[in-house]
Protein backbone atom coordinates (compact mmCIF):
# COMPACT_ATOMS: atom_id res chain seq x y z
CA UNK A 1 0.00 0.00 0.00
CA UNK A 2 2.56 2.30 0.69
CA UNK A 3 4.51 1.47 -2.42
CA UNK A 4 1.41 2.41 -4.32
CA UNK A 5 1.14 5.72 -2.45
CA UNK A 6 5.01 6.95 -3.38
CA UNK A 7 4.17 5.63 -7.05
CA UNK A 8 0.62 7.61 -6.79
CA UNK A 9 2.52 10.78 -5.66
CA UNK A 10 5.78 10.30 -7.69
CA UNK A 11 3.46 10.05 -11.40
CA UNK A 12 1.16 13.28 -9.66
CA UNK A 13 3.84 15.83 -9.39
CA UNK A 14 5.83 14.18 -12.37
CA UNK A 15 2.58 14.68 -14.67
CA UNK A 16 1.99 18.25 -13.24
CA UNK A 17 5.20 19.26 -14.00
CA UNK A 18 5.01 17.73 -17.70
CA UNK A 19 1.44 19.43 -18.03
CA UNK A 20 2.32 22.74 -16.19
CA UNK A 21 1.69 25.81 -18.44
CA UNK A 22 2.24 24.30 -21.80
CA UNK A 23 2.88 26.95 -24.45
CA UNK A 24 4.30 26.46 -27.59
CA UNK A 25 4.75 30.03 -29.10
CA UNK A 26 7.83 31.28 -26.91
CA UNK A 27 10.93 31.03 -27.88
CA UNK A 28 13.76 29.25 -26.62
CA UNK A 29 16.75 31.58 -25.57
CA UNK A 30 19.49 30.71 -22.48
CA UNK A 31 19.80 30.66 -19.22
CA UNK A 32 18.96 34.34 -18.28
CA UNK A 33 18.74 33.66 -14.02
CA UNK A 34 21.70 36.18 -13.60
CA UNK A 35 21.78 39.63 -13.90
CA UNK A 36 25.34 41.42 -14.73
CA UNK A 37 26.44 43.05 -11.57
CA UNK A 38 27.17 46.42 -11.92
CA UNK A 39 30.44 47.97 -12.22
CA UNK A 40 30.80 49.26 -8.32
CA UNK A 41 29.69 45.81 -7.14
CA UNK A 42 32.55 44.23 -9.01
CA UNK A 43 35.24 47.13 -7.58
CA UNK A 44 33.65 46.55 -4.04
CA UNK A 45 34.22 42.56 -4.82
CA UNK A 46 37.55 43.22 -6.09
CA UNK A 47 38.80 45.42 -3.00
CA UNK A 48 37.37 42.80 -0.46
CA UNK A 49 39.17 39.86 -2.57
CA UNK A 50 42.35 42.26 -2.16
CA UNK A 51 41.57 42.67 1.58
CA UNK A 52 41.48 38.86 2.22
CA UNK A 53 44.50 38.02 0.73
CA UNK A 54 46.31 40.49 2.36
CA UNK A 55 44.50 39.08 6.05
CA UNK A 56 45.63 35.74 4.79
CA UNK A 57 49.46 36.69 4.67
CA UNK A 58 48.89 37.84 7.94
CA UNK A 59 47.59 35.24 9.28
CA UNK A 60 48.83 31.83 10.56
CA UNK A 61 49.03 29.07 7.64
CA UNK A 62 47.01 26.82 9.52
CA UNK A 63 44.40 28.64 9.33
CA UNK A 64 44.68 29.88 5.73
CA UNK A 65 42.96 27.31 4.40
CA UNK A 66 40.16 27.12 6.74
CA UNK A 67 39.75 30.80 5.89
CA UNK A 68 39.77 30.08 2.06
CA UNK A 69 36.82 27.43 2.92
CA UNK A 70 34.38 29.25 4.28
CA UNK A 71 34.55 32.03 1.21
CA UNK A 72 30.99 31.93 -0.39
CA UNK A 73 30.69 33.01 -3.70
CA UNK A 74 28.96 36.31 -4.39
CA UNK A 75 25.54 36.70 -5.89
CA UNK A 76 22.45 34.69 -5.93
CA UNK A 77 22.32 31.17 -6.51
CA UNK A 78 22.10 30.17 -9.98
CA UNK A 79 20.44 26.73 -11.32
CA UNK A 80 23.18 24.83 -12.68
CA UNK A 81 24.41 21.03 -12.01
CA UNK A 82 22.29 17.70 -11.67
CA UNK A 83 19.80 17.33 -8.81
CA UNK A 84 18.14 14.13 -7.66
CA UNK A 85 14.57 13.77 -6.38
CA UNK A 86 14.16 13.25 -3.07
CA UNK A 87 10.27 13.61 -1.32
CA UNK A 88 7.17 15.23 -2.66
CA UNK A 89 5.01 17.15 0.01
CA UNK A 90 1.12 17.29 -0.45
CA UNK A 91 -1.23 18.40 1.64
CA UNK A 92 0.94 17.94 4.95
CA UNK A 93 2.46 14.22 3.57
CA UNK A 94 5.88 14.01 2.79
CA UNK A 95 6.31 10.97 0.71
CA UNK A 96 10.19 10.43 0.61
CA UNK A 97 11.40 9.22 -3.06
CA UNK A 98 13.04 5.79 -3.17
CA UNK A 99 11.51 3.62 -5.78
CA UNK A 100 10.94 6.33 -8.28
CA UNK A 101 14.09 8.80 -9.35
CA UNK A 102 14.57 11.55 -11.15
CA UNK A 103 16.88 13.60 -12.09
CA UNK A 104 17.27 17.51 -13.92
CA UNK A 105 21.08 18.28 -15.75
CA UNK A 106 21.11 22.51 -16.14
CA UNK A 107 24.17 23.73 -17.67
CA UNK A 108 25.64 26.89 -17.72
CA UNK A 109 25.01 27.34 -21.85
CA UNK A 110 21.04 27.37 -20.94
CA UNK A 111 20.74 23.34 -22.07
CA UNK A 112 18.84 20.73 -19.73
CA UNK A 113 18.52 17.30 -19.45
CA UNK A 114 15.75 15.46 -17.60
CA UNK A 115 15.89 11.36 -16.60
CA UNK A 116 12.98 9.76 -14.52
CA UNK A 117 13.41 6.27 -13.65
CA UNK A 118 11.21 3.39 -11.88
CA UNK A 119 13.41 1.17 -10.11
CA UNK A 120 16.40 1.84 -12.31
CA UNK A 121 14.45 1.11 -15.62
CA UNK A 122 13.84 4.54 -17.51
CA UNK A 123 10.26 5.84 -18.59
CA UNK A 124 10.67 9.38 -18.95
CA UNK A 125 13.50 11.76 -20.66
CA UNK A 126 13.36 14.98 -22.25
CA UNK A 127 16.04 17.16 -22.90
CA UNK A 128 16.51 21.06 -24.77
CA UNK A 129 17.21 24.59 -23.94
CA UNK A 130 15.57 26.52 -20.23
CA UNK A 131 15.67 29.80 -18.72
CA UNK A 132 14.59 31.28 -15.78
CA UNK A 133 12.19 34.13 -15.75
CA UNK A 134 12.34 36.45 -12.64
CA UNK A 135 10.67 35.85 -9.94
CA UNK A 136 10.26 32.31 -9.53
CA UNK A 137 9.12 30.57 -13.31
CA UNK A 138 11.41 28.14 -15.27
CA UNK A 139 11.10 27.84 -18.88
CA UNK A 140 11.55 24.43 -20.61
CA UNK A 141 11.66 24.47 -24.10
CA UNK A 142 11.60 20.84 -24.89
CA UNK A 143 13.12 19.76 -28.09
CA UNK A 144 13.79 15.37 -27.70
CA UNK A 145 11.26 13.81 -25.62
CA UNK A 146 11.38 9.66 -24.70
CA UNK A 147 14.44 7.19 -23.44
CA UNK A 148 17.43 6.61 -25.69
CA UNK A 149 15.77 4.01 -27.63
CA UNK A 150 12.31 5.85 -28.39
CA UNK A 151 13.95 9.49 -29.14
CA UNK A 152 11.22 11.62 -30.87
CA UNK A 153 12.21 15.26 -31.66
CA UNK A 154 9.73 17.89 -31.08
CA UNK A 155 8.87 20.02 -34.28
CA UNK A 156 7.82 22.44 -32.97
CA UNK A 157 9.57 22.29 -29.44
CA UNK A 158 7.37 22.26 -26.83
CA UNK A 159 7.65 25.21 -24.26
CA UNK A 160 5.99 24.28 -20.55
CA UNK A 161 6.59 27.16 -17.57
CA UNK A 162 6.94 25.43 -14.32
CA UNK A 163 7.20 27.71 -10.74
CA UNK A 164 10.40 26.93 -8.63
CA UNK A 165 12.57 27.73 -5.99
CA UNK A 166 16.25 27.56 -5.48
CA UNK A 167 18.02 27.27 -1.95
CA UNK A 168 20.69 30.07 -1.28
CA UNK A 169 23.26 28.07 -2.02
CA UNK A 170 21.84 26.28 -5.02
CA UNK A 171 21.85 22.89 -2.84
CA UNK A 172 17.84 22.55 -3.17
CA UNK A 173 15.79 23.08 -5.66
CA UNK A 174 11.80 22.68 -5.23
CA UNK A 175 8.95 22.49 -8.39
CA UNK A 176 5.59 23.90 -6.84
CA UNK A 177 2.29 22.31 -9.01
CA UNK A 178 -0.33 24.45 -9.36
CA UNK A 179 -2.61 22.41 -6.86
CA UNK A 180 0.78 23.00 -3.77
CA UNK A 181 2.46 20.46 -4.26
CA UNK A 182 6.26 20.52 -4.10
CA UNK A 183 8.92 18.44 -5.49
CA UNK A 184 11.98 18.98 -3.81
CA UNK A 185 15.41 17.83 -5.59
CA UNK A 186 18.94 17.73 -3.98
CA UNK A 187 21.61 18.70 -6.27
CA UNK A 188 24.37 15.41 -6.41
CA UNK A 189 26.67 17.17 -8.67
CA UNK A 190 28.03 20.71 -9.44
CA UNK A 191 29.18 21.90 -12.75
CA UNK A 192 32.22 21.60 -13.96
CA UNK A 193 34.23 24.83 -13.88
CA UNK A 194 37.03 25.44 -16.42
Amino acid sequence: MKRANIICSFVFVSAVLLLAGCKASEPASNNTATPTPAASNTTNNANQSAETANANRNANPGKESAASATVKPVGPAQLLGTYESREVRDQGVVTLMTQLKTLWMFSADGTYSRVSQVKGKPYHADSGSFRVEPPDKLVLTIQVTGPKAKRRIQNPPLSKTHTFSLSPDGEELRFTSATGSVGIFQRVAKPKTP
